[in-house]
């Protein structure tokens, strides 16, 4: 992790109109607008899933009134979605206004699935096969399995296990640490960069 002067270095991927609100304004944060696009019909269950994100995450770093979801950044420019006019900003971010968590333990809750140790899952999906549920998303999005809902969004909470302990240690356990920000601010920005040209 590059940190220095209580900073890190994130990368995230941003479209023109992105970079073009932070050049104009100084500042861009994320509206649910953008989610219900960018994610079509699908956009009822992202909503929801960034719904708790945005609940849960704003008790570790205060979301200002104006930031309906995260923006998502990068400690390893790798780990990047490349869209066609997205650019690369490069961003230097007080460490105290991120949200550290693992990119496959947030894949996991966006898709919809269990967040636990490899025994932990194994005995929810056993319990899944008990109550006939074929597709685990079930869970979440029918009325059906209250209590295995109740105990799969707890499980959610894991997401941030690792949060405390980076701001400590600034060391990264894993590769996929990825940071959530609710705004990019002009002074945070270090470049932005077309795809292709070295990091």
């Amino acid at each position: 992790m590059d940190y220095r002067d209580h900073q890190v270095t994130l990368f995230t991927s941003q479209s023109q109109v992105v970079v073009d609100k932070i050049v104009e304004t100084g500042r861009y944060t994320v509206k649910n607008e953008f989610i219900s696009k960018k994610y079509g019909e699908t956009s009822q269950v992202f909503l929801q899933v960034y719904g708790w994100y945005r609940q849960n995450a704003s008790q570790i770093v205060e979301r200002p009134a104006d930031g309906d979801s995260a923006i998502w950044s990068f400690l390893n420019v790798n780990y990047l979605d490349h869209s066609a006019d997205s650019k690369i900003i490069k961003l230097r971010v007080p460490i105290e206004q991120i949200v550290f968590f693992r990119m496959s333990d947030w894949n996991k809750i966006l898709n919809l699935r269990l967040l636990g140790t490899p025994e932990e899952e194994a005995e929810y999906y056993e319990r899944l096969k008990k109550f006939n549920v074929a597709y685990e998303g079930d869970v979440y999005t029918t009325g059906f399995y209250p209590h295995l809902k109740t105990e799969l969004v707890r499980s959610w909470q894991k997401l941030f296990q690792y949060d405390h302990m980076i701001k400590e240690t600034k060391n990264l356990l894993f590769d996929d640490i990825q940071g959530g920000i609710w705004e990019i601010r002009s002074s945070w920005v270090e470049s932005f960069t077309d795809w292709g040209i070295e990091q």
